[in-house]
């Protein structure tokens, strides 16, 4: 499989995620541990964030010896920026859903990594059952994970 995601792309979307995580951190520092176990409302969005950034830095310096390596369209436009913009509309889409509470963590959940993973298969036909299927399976299985084991209040109806 070849890499063609330019790694300035690759790069800054992974800085603005350190962000997002960075208040994402400011938010939860005031969350009080759950009281009848040490992980609960505060420390698993505080600890799911550092992964994050981890994950980011790992990623930043992996694209930065590629950064002279640029592949470009042939108007000279980087690719996949139409893609990177999707999945942030998408992004935003799912959090203001969740905001709004329009259904259950699980099925917004579900929806939004069917449409992401779809869209970064290139919603390749043989690959959609296999992407749904994961959607549901980490949508519903988030959800009991979070509300029968971890015992935490997810947004949604």
């Amino acid at each position: 499989m070849t890499r063609d995601v330019d790694p300035k792309l690759e790069i800054a979307v992974c800085l603005a995620i350190v962000v997002m995580c960075g208040f994402v951190l400011a938010e939860a520092a005031g969350i009080p541990p759950g009281y009848f176990e040490p992980l609960g409302s505060g420390p698993v969005p505080r600890a799911t964030a550092w992964c994050i950034i981890t994950l980011c830095a790992l990623t930043i310096a992996r694209a930065v010896p590629r950064l002279s390596h640029r592949r470009t369209t042939d108007d000279g436009v980087p690719e996949r920026w139409l893609d990177a913009g999707a999945m942030f509309a998408l992004t935003v889409l799912y959090v203001a859903a969740l905001h709004l509470r329009l259904t259950t963590f699980a099925v917004m959940t579900s929806a939004y990594l069917a449409l992401t993973i779809g869209l970064l298969v290139r919603l390749e036909r043989r690959l959609l059952p296999w992407v749904v299927g994961v959607a549901l399976a980490i949508g519903f299985g988030s959800q009991y994970v979070f509300t029968r084991i971890f015992v935490v209040d997810l947004p949604g109806l």
